[in-house]
């Protein structure tokens, strides 16, 4: 087999930025878990995804397209192409599945799950980005939705380079078109797909071939930039300068932006909201392929930073680290709630040096060896069919050897795990809270998505407040809005623990107990807490509703001199 060139010649400064863009939706995942944490309406986690999908067509044109003009035949080498994409997400796709399965869900939560057989044989085929569900898309390990669209870049990526090169700025003009028009129609029929529970915004932000505008601009770069010289001839300090500007480039787009409103998620749905929603998830594509084509050229200092060893093999884990933190993050936010604690900056840090630990082990155990085995089978210049060559390759000695040391670590760490596990649904204390509750904090409704069971005000040796709240699920309930301990005034004074992530994998006969802490400082001035909520769709800007009694009025948990 031809060695590939890319091998050869790599753009390391692109690979280090593949970090920063896997470290952008690491942030973005945080307030899920800590909504505290609000990174305002910039779409960073939509940013670094797409970021991913561009690069993605700037590396496989800047590989195949001069292979293909170095071939006499040119003939585009499908079954190596298609391999080699096997085996470079695949064997990952299907551990990081499996620690979703066990660490975060549990097995018996997701035999409750309905359809259960079916999303499992979407998501190990890579095919749950098709169906308009965020059930199915985000099943199991939330972040494999965009491996199924690159999947689908993988299948039409031969069709992008076949005949003349002329021919590619049609077929890009004919993706970018049926693209604008896949946005016009979800627009104008998605308010009625909607009440049919096809949910509107998937088909936009995870649809493969809506995304596929962003892949195709990759590849145009990766075209253009084979069509020059491959490095800078200007000097280190000119390059530099170009790198500042393509950086600034960048932010004042999303700044302008947001300013201009187009990252807005209060609209009513349309073709005005359709299109927005498209440009906050796609729209970037252009500028992300400047800043692209200016690193893989330059020889100014961000090039030569971002080609560090540190970065380099940062940007080498990014798909492990891309595949991993969501686990990790759902993990230690349960943990946090179990434990009753809120050391949010030291938690979330946590979650970042565990996920780079687990991400540089899934890349030297499990990402290289398979990768590395697959292709050395078809490297034998075997005759075996497709499948037979992948099955025997996945059975490789030493690949067989490395899995079986993950394995052995990843259920040493899940046996810790399900020891605590189901603690947040001791019937005990729920039993024990609800009878200290009086009556007028019962059963109290909690807007239309669940029910306060009791509630329960102690003060702690240190003078501070423990608050312990029992929740439970309305029917076709999935999840609980963020809740918040108010004073009178509504300022918020404490987050509690018991928002979606908590609920989404019970059933509405199940309890969960939310437990927050409150230090004496945190009660200076303060003459009465209340419980409210995040108003659903407006962000995490206002808290003003929360459970009222039969009059109507703000239910106060706790009140200055009443204990």
């Amino acid at each position: 087999m031809q060695t590939l060139k890319y091998q050869n010649t790599q753009l390391k400064s692109l690979t280090g930025l593949r970090f920063l863009a896997a470290l952008a939706v690491f942030v973005a995942h945080i307030p899920g878990q800590w909504p505290e944490y609000d990174f305002g309406k910039a779409p960073i986690g939509a940013a670094g995804v797409s970021f991913f999908f561009v690069l993605s067509g700037f590396i496989l044109a800047y590989v195949y397209v001069p292979r293909l003009e170095a071939s006499t035949s040119n003939k585009f080498p499908l079954k190596e192409f298609y391999l080699r994409r096997v085996a470079r997400i695949w064997p990952l796709h299907l551990v990081t599945l499996l620690i979703a399965l066990f660490a975060v869900l549990g097995w018996s939560a997701f035999l409750r799950q309905d359809d259960v057989l079916l999303k499992s044989v979407t998501n190990v085929f890579l095919l749950q980005a098709w169906v308009p569900s965020h059930k199915w898309g985000y099943f199991l390990n939330g972040p494999a939705w965009s491996l199924s669209v690159e999947a689908f870049f993988y299948v039409v990526f031969p069709w992008f380079l076949m005949g003349r090169s002329k021919r590619f700025v049609f077929k890009y003009l004919g993706v970018l078109l049926f693209t604008l028009a896949v946005v016009f129609l979800v627009g104008v029929y998605g308010p009625a797909w909607q009440s049919k529970g096809i949910q509107f915004d998937t088909l936009i932000r995870n649809f493969p071939p809506v995304r596929c505008f962003e892949f195709a601009s990759g590849i145009a770069c990766g075209i253009f930039f084979l069509s020059r010289s491959q490095r800078s001839e200007h000097s280190g300090t000119f390059d530099t300068v170009v790198e500042l500007l393509s950086v600034l480039l960048i932010i004042l787009f999303f700044y302008f932006s947001n300013w201009l409103g187009l990252y807005s998620h209060e609209q009513p749905l349309g073709v005005s909201a359709s299109f927005n929603y498209w440009y906050r998830f796609s729209g970037a594509a252009p500028v992300f392929v400047i800043l692209i084509f200016v690193f893989a050229r330059s020889q100014g200092w961000g090039a030569w930073f971002l080609s560090s060893r540190l970065f380099v093999y940062l940007g080498e884990i990014s798909y492990s680290f891309y595949m991993v933190h969501m686990s990790v993050l759902l993990v230690i936010a349960r943990h946090a709630r179990i434990e009753g604690s809120w050391v949010a900056p030291l938690q979330i840090a946590g979650c970042f040096g565990i996920s780079l630990a687990l991400a540089s082990m899934l890349y030297h155990l499990v990402e290289v060896p398979f990768r590395k085995a697959i292709v050395a089978r078809f490297d034998k210049k075997t005759t075996a069919p497709f499948i037979k060559t992948l099955v025997h390759a996945l059975a490789n000695e030493i690949a067989i050897k490395k899995i079986v040391i993950v394995s052995l670590l990843f259920l040493a760490c899940w046996g810790g795990i399900q020891q605590t596990r189901f603690n947040l649904n001791s019937r005990k204390l729920a039993d024990a809270i609800i009878a200290a509750t009086s009556s007028e904090f019962k059963d109290v409704q909690f807007g239309g998505d669940a029910v306060l069971r009791g509630v329960r005000v102690t003060r702690d040796e240190n003078d501070g407040l423990q608050i312990e709240a029992v929740w439970k699920l309305n029917a076709e309930r999935r999840e609980i809005r963020v809740l918040n301990f108010l004073s009178v005034e509504n300022k918020i004074l404490k987050r509690g623990s018991a928002n979606k992530a908590v609920f989404s994998n019970l059933e509405p006969q199940e309890t969960v107990i939310d437990r927050v802490k409150m230090k004496r400082d945190d009660l200076k001035g303060v003459e009465k807490i209340a419980i409210g909520f995040f108003e659903k769709g407006r962000g995490f800007a206002e808290v003003n509703k929360g459970p009222r009694n039969a009059k109507m009025q703000q239910l106060y948990i706790w009140s200055k001199g009443s204990e």
